[in-house]
């Protein structure tokens, strides 16, 4: 009876033990990736499912400074809004779905609700500017699904958002936000609408200032990143996501892109 007794004792401070080491981010279990998200350059972004399914979001068109992406193949692609640098279905073989945010006449949305193999995609319709859409017209955030983590890419988000739109949104694991300024929100505007998704994983950043010629105009990412800890730079285009976290804050991550040969 004693030795049971002691072995009750001994489970409890076990497990008291892993609780405090867990907590503090001392301990992790292994984990497998459930996605990998692959950036090509302003807000170019492949999702890809640890089954193999492939998302493009928002084809970046080739006169950027970005190298080109080859070789995409992707299962389908989703589309923000109809400016050149968000549209450019010439990246891709033609043979995938299209999900275009906007209606053909760019004056409304177009609701989204679907499934591709294992990634379910929806959409939320925002603005390109702060006056509802007056200066720069429609823009869409779209929401994927996939192995239990949810991302958000925010297109050319203009504006912070209503309640209503983050009820639309829900929560959000990874969200990839754009930083920069000009045509989009900049850093100040960037961190807030980061608070108030409060993704619980990761924040990327894109359309900031790099050495692509034309995003000369934008904004360098520093400034958002002002005042953060929870930083990792990546010197690849390419990163895995698990459902772990360990940290009180979702971890900034900035990464790589591939540059055309005539740049550094």
């Amino acid at each position: 009876m004693l030795e049971a007794c002691q072995r009750l004792v001994d489970l409890a401070a076990v497990a008291t033990a892993v609780a405090v080491v867990g907590a503090a981010g001392g301990a992790r279990a292994e984990s497998h990736p459930v996605a990998y998200l692959t950036w090509y350059g302003q807000s170019c972004f492949m999702l890809e499912s640890a089954s193999g399914t492939r998302i493009l979001m928002d084809p970046m068109s080739a006169n950027l400074g970005y190298a080109p992406p080859v070789e995409l193949h992707p299962d389908a692609v989703t589309i923000s809004h109809e400016h050149p640098d968000h549209n450019n279905l010439g990246l891709v073989p033609g043979k995938e779905r299209v999900f275009r945010g906007l209606t053909a006449d760019k004056k409304g949305w177009v609701k989204i609700d679907d499934k591709v193999k294992d990634v379910t995609i929806r959409s939320i319709g925002v603005y390109h500017d702060q006056k509802r859409g007056a200066e720069l017209g429609l823009n869409t955030i779209f929401i994927f699904e996939t192995g239990g983590v949810r991302i958000a890419h925010l297109g050319d988000l203009g504006h912070a958002l209503t309640d209503q739109q983050l009820a639309a949104i829900g929560s959000v694991d990874v969200v990839l936000v754009p930083v920069g300024g000009g045509s989009t929100i900049d850093a100040q505007t960037a961190t807030y609408v980061v608070d108030q998704i409060r993704p619980r994983l990761m924040v990327v950043p894109m359309h900031f200032r790099t050495e692509a010629p034309a995003s000369r105009d934008l904004a360098p990412v520093d400034a958002f990143l002002t005042g953060r800890s929870n930083i990792r730079r990546e010197k690849s285009n390419r990163i895995a996501i698990t459902g772990w976290r360990y940290k009180p804050s979702a971890e900034v991550v900035v990464l790589g892109y591939p540059s055309p040969p005539h740049l550094p």
